[in-house]
């Protein structure tokens, strides 16, 4: 009996060595350790982490492969504070697996807004002696700096053949001088606006200004039926394809690659064509031989090219040229 009776007390005292262990720590993780990034996000937007996890990764952030890359994306969006139920950051497939994150000027003018240390921002148009928009000056005031930082983002380099840049593009051109300007302003870094998040998609993360130019921009040659040949600036007229108005929040949506509104409201799934369009150009990333691209081609062209806007078909078939030379000149077969 006092055998028994020792027994019971030492498995009574070790179940409640546990139970104290794990209470200790509870307390712990809720008083002391700081909470995890979905629990910060949930926490902010006021819903709970379960219903947040899985609007996300069918809605925003439904690019992620697996949950690491989810946990980098709620790291970024909590490290800015950004919104990804209202689309201030996206996910975006890289060329060779893998997510980049996106964010949209509404991202980027929050995180300038929000920043303690800033002062006001102001534009200033450089103009052609058309009166036409060249370049857009940016310049932002920081209240702990006696000088202000100032960027220039210039047409020729920034424009881009879709709707939103032929229709507005002194407006478009204005976001891209405020997004690099707040970049270099307050050191924002790990996040990508729409355009780069583009180049990222197609070239693997690599996004310096000098691939992209070369690589990926349009020549004044390509766009002299929407440019002068002589000074370089847009000619007004409408775009192909019937568009004829774009409000800013649906240029911004187009640029991006979102769903838009129908006549009637309705949300409009995403783009088939274009998703089927970066699907050729993950094949393409991973082709080791020309006798694969040369198949990769075959399918682009039969089943895919005719359903694409002209921005998507000039950067799929760049790439699967690169490819080709790199091949090449690798001696694949």
């Amino acid at each position: 009996m006092a055998q028994q009776s020792a027994r019971s007390r030492a498995v009574a005292n070790s179940n409640q060595e546990i139970d104290d262990s794990q209470e200790r720590a509870i307390a712990a993780r809720e008083n002391g350790g700081p909470p995890s990034a979905l629990a910060q996000m949930a926490q902010r937007l006021a819903i709970s982490e379960g219903k947040l996890v899985h609007t996300l990764r069918s809605t925003v952030f439904k690019g992620c492969n697996n949950d690491e890359e989810f946990a980098a994306l709620m790291v970024v969006a909590n490290e800015y504070r950004l919104n990804p139920l209202t689309k201030e950051i996206y996910a975006f497939p890289a060329k060779g697996g893998g997510i980049v994150p996106m964010v949209s000027v509404d991202g980027w003018i929050r995180i300038m807004n929000e920043h303690p240390q800033f002062d006001g921002i102001e534009f200033e148009d450089i103009v052609n002696e058309k009166g036409k928009v060249d370049a857009i000056e940016a310049t932002i005031y920081r209240k702990d700096r006696k000088r202000p930082v100032k960027t220039i983002e210039y047409l020729d380099e920034c424009f881009r053949s879709t709707d939103p840049w032929k229709q507005m593009p002194s407006r478009m051109l204005r976001h891209k001088a405020l997004i690099q300007c707040a970049r270099l302003a307050f050191g924002f870094s790990g996040i990508l606006d729409v355009d780069e998040a583009q180049y990222a998609t197609v070239d693997g993360g690599d996004v310096t200004p000098q691939r992209q130019q070369a690589k990926r921009l349009p020549s004044r040659e390509e766009l002299e039926g929407d440019h002068d040949a002589d000074t370089g600036e847009v000619i007004d007229q409408p775009a192909k394809g019937g568009m004829t108005e774009v409000d800013e929040d649906t240029a911004r949506r187009l640029d991006a690659g979102e769903p838009v509104e129908d006549d009637e409201d309705e949300a409009v799934d995403s783009d088939p064509a274009r998703e089927a369009a970066n699907a050729i150009l993950g094949r393409v990333a991973k082709a080791s031989t020309v006798i694969d691209l040369n198949a990769i081609e075959q399918d682009w062209t039969k089943k895919v090219r005719s359903a694409c806007e002209a921005d998507m078909i000039e950067l799929v078939e760049a790439r699967i040229a690169d490819r080709r030379g790199e091949l090449k000149a690798g001696s694949g077969k």
